[in-house]
């Protein structure tokens, strides 16, 4: 089921925000990832941001953990 965190689901625009709301979502086995979720209210932490990022690195994207612990959401991070 979806987790209310008080942010408004905001859908991925970019391939980038498309790519880590899914990786979020399978990390965090959550059904849906919006731009303006925080990854740490999901559920996440500091293990699931280290699979989060060799998913990414798998699928080309380099994630800095810094960036992900100092821009948790989706938009924030996507520019990154």
């Amino acid at each position: 089921g979806s987790i209310y965190t008080g942010a408004a689901y905001v859908a991925p625009r970019t391939q980038v925000e498309q790519v880590l709301a899914a990786v979020w979502a399978g990390v965090l086995g959550v059904e849906a990832v919006g731009t303006q979720d925080n990854f740490f209210e999901l559920g996440g932490d500091s293990i699931k941001a280290l699979q989060v990022s060799s998913r990414l690195m798998q699928a080309g994207y380099r994630l800095n953990m810094k960036d992900l612990f100092s821009n948790p959401t989706v938009a924030a991070l996507s520019p990154l």
